[in-house]
């Protein structure tokens, strides 16, 4: 459930779920968020493979906008026609 959740709601919709975790996580030291954190090396490396993973799968998503150049121009022009433009300049 946790893999179909992250892939499929935002971030910040998933944290405005439970405004009461934020409240409490707030008021935790950090020393003790960090011992904590440390009592679960198992959950921590399943949690850091499936974050990975699906930040692999949303990354993939994305598409490129085709980048258009001419000679040894350092310019990332967006169309054909205006890196025709910056050539007879």
């Amino acid at each position: 459930m946790g893999v179909l959740s992250r892939l499929l709601i935002p971030r910040s919709v998933r944290r405005a779920a439970h405004p009461s975790r934020v409240v409490k996580r707030a008021v935790t030291p950090k020393s003790i968020k960090k011992a904590t954190l440390a009592l679960h090396p198992i959950h921590n490396a399943i949690y850091s493979m499936e974050r990975s993973a699906v930040t692999a799968i949303r990354s993939g998503r994305k598409r490129k906008a085709p980048v258009f150049r001419h000679g040894s121009c350092q310019v990332k022009h967006r169309t054909a026609e205006a890196a025709a433009r910056r050539k007879n300049a």
